[in-house]
């Protein structure tokens, strides 16, 4: 309380507290300006038109499946193979393959279940 009657007699004073400034309030925000040259570099990566982006897609899209499958089989018998032989092998092939199908999983809920309109600027 003592702190907030003596901050109220300096400003009455005519002295300003630093955290109260306008100064620090409205300075500039400082950021590196980015060549042209690597922006354009950038957009021309992310944007993508549709019939390039579905050549390649059917093969990507089978193996993918295929290799959900698989780490669905090998998360199966790892379950019972970590109960026998605990060690630290086990352990963080069990961590990874956990990682992965959950990745891979809430990739395919937000894919399936989440719908919108995506505008691709």
């Amino acid at each position: 309380m003592a702190a907030l009657v003596r901050l109220s007699s300096l400003c009455h004073r005519g002295v300003k507290p630093l955290f109260l400034r306008n100064a620090l309030l409205v300075r500039p925000l400082v950021a590196h300006k980015k060549s042209s040259d690597r922006s354009s570099l950038l957009a021309s990566q992310i944007h993508v038109s549709p019939s390039q982006y579905a050549a390649g897609g059917s093969k990507a899209a089978s193996m993918h499946w295929t290799g959900e499958r698989v780490v669905s089989i090998f998360l199966l018998s790892l379950g019972p193979a970590a109960y026998m032989f605990p060690g630290p092998v086990v352990d963080y092939s069990l961590a990874a393959a956990l990682t992965l199908h959950g990745h891979w999983g809430l990739g395919e809920v937000l894919t399936d279940y989440v719908h919108g309109d995506l505008k691709i600027k």
